[in-house]
C-alpha cells in the first residue's frame, strides 16, 4: 500500500510541479508551490519509510535538517562553507536561514541518496563495508548538481539570495558549490554510519519500481529548466558589476541539468534493473 502511495504522491507532485513552473498569477503560483512541496514531502517520507522505516527516515531528516541549518547559519555569519551571502525571501529567518531551505536539503537529499545507492552499491540496500563511505561521497555530488542548475536563476535572475562576492558561474562563486558538497557529505556520512540499524521493508525494496521512481522524479525535476527557458524574460541582469543576458542564464541551466541531474537519473535508472523481484538485500 505504501508503495502505491509513493506513486500517487509522485504523480501529484509532477502535476503541481508543472503548474508551479508555468508562469501564472502570484496567488496561483503560491498555491501551486505549496501543493508541490507538500506532495514531495509526502512522497519522500513514504518512500524512505519503506527503505529504513519511519525511525530511520526521521533520523535521516534530523541529520539533514540540523546540519544544513547550522552550516547555512555559519556561512551567513562567517562565510564558511558557502561564502558570505544573504537570503532575501519573505518570512521568518532564524539566524538568517529560511526554514524551508534547511527542509529542502533533507527532501532533495533523500532523492540524491537513493540515486547514489543505486549507482555505487551492488544492491542499493547493502549498507556495510566501503559502501558506508563511498555512497555519501557520490550522493554529495548528485545533490550539488541540483543547486548547480538552479542557483544562477535563483540568485542572479530572481534575487532570492545574494553573495557578498559574486563571481564564477553567472555570479555564483565556487565556494557555494563546495559548500553544498560539504554539507551534503556531512549528513549523508552521519546517516551512512547508522543506516544498517534500520532494516528495509524487504518486499518493497526488492521491486524495480521502488528504485525507479526516485530516478523519474529527479529527472522530471530537471524539466523545469527548458520550461523556464521558454518563458525567459528579455533583457539582461547585472550582478557584481557583470552583465549577463537573462536567456543565457536560463539556457546554461538547461545544459547543467541535462549533463548532471538527467545523467545521474538515467545512470541510476539503468542500475535499478539489477534489483530482482523477491531478492532479499544483504546488510
Amino acid at each position: 500500500m505504501r508503495l502505491i502511495l509513493c506513486w500517487v504522491f509522485a504523480a501529484l507532485w509532477f502535476l503541481f510541479f508543472l503548474w508551479s513552473v508555468v508562469p501564472a498569477g502570484a496567488g496561483s503560483a503560491g498555491l501551486a508551490s505549496g501543493l508541490q512541496a507538500l506532495s514531495m514531502i509526502l512522497f519522500v517520507a513514504t518512500h524512505a519509510s519503506l527503505s529504513n522505516g519511519w525511525r530511520g527516515f526521521g533520523l535521516f531528516f534530523a541529520f539533514a535538517l540540523v546540519v544544513a541549518f547550522l552550516l547555512e547559519a555559519s556561512s551567513i555569519a562567517t562565510g564558511f562553507p558557502f561564502g558570505f551571502y544573504v537570503h532575501h525571501v519573505a518570512g521568518p529567518k532564524p539566524l538568517g536561514v529560511p526554514p524551508h531551505v534547511a527542509i529542502g536539503y533533507a527532501i532533495l537529499g533523500w532523492l540524491a541518496w537513493t540515486l547514489a545507492r543505486l549507482i555505487v552499491r551492488q544492491h542499493p540496500c547493502d549498507a556495510g563495508g566501503f559502501n558506508r563511505f563511498t555512497t555519501p561521497l557520490v550522493a554529495s555530488f548528485i545533490l550539488t548538481a541540483y543547486d548547480y542548475a538552479y542557483d544562477p536563476i535563483g540568485s542572479t535572475v530572481l534575487g532570492m539570495w545574494s553573495y557578498r562576492y559574486p563571481s564564477g558561474y553567472f555570479g555564483v562563486p565556487l565556494s557555494n558549490f563546495l559548500g553544498w558538497m560539504f554539507t551534503g557529505w556531512v549528513f549523508f556520512q552521519l546517516f551512512a554510519l547508522v543506516e544498517s540499524r534500520f532494516p528495509p521493508e524487504r518486499e518493497a525494496v526488492s521491486r524495480v519500481g521502488y528504485w525507479l521512481l526516485p530516478c523519474l522524479v529527479w529527472a522530471a525535476s530537471a524539466a523545469q529548466y527548458p520550461i523556464k527557458l521558454a518563458y525567459a524574460p528579455a533583457g539582461s541582469v547585472t550582478v557584481g558589476g557583470r552583465t549577463f543576458v537573462t536567456a543565457d542564464v536560463y539556457e546554461a541551466s538547461v545544459v547543467a541539468a541535462l549533463l548532471t541531474m538527467v545523467f545521474a537519473a538515467v545512470t541510476a535508472a539503468f542500475r535499478s534493473w539489477a534489483v530482482r523481484p523477491g531478492r532479499a538485500p544483504s546488510r
